[in-house]
């Protein structure tokens, strides 16, 4: 997660005009399974830094589950 975290942080360096905290919550989010992205979105997050957080957490919190490695599998494959 920290390595996923660190690398859109850098990238965003290169899309600087976009300003919109709501758009980088969207591309943010794009990465995860939609189960996630469900339950992150839930609270409607007005700041990255706060999604970054429930991120993580939710990452820790469901480390080691055969259902999350499963979901984690299945959004790979669909790009």
């Amino acid at each position: 997660m920290d390595e996923y975290v660190n690398k859109f942080l850098d990238l965003m360096i290169y899309v600087a005009f976009i300003n919109e905290e709501k758009i980088k919550i969207q591309r943010f989010l794009s990465g995860f399974p939609s189960f996630y992205k469900d339950r992150i979105q839930y609270d409607e997050p007005k700041m990255l830094e706060v999604v970054i957080k429930k991120a993580k957490h939710m990452y820790e919190k469901s480390k080691g589950k055969a259902n999350f490695r499963m979901l984690w599998k299945d959004k790979k494959q669909d790009h």
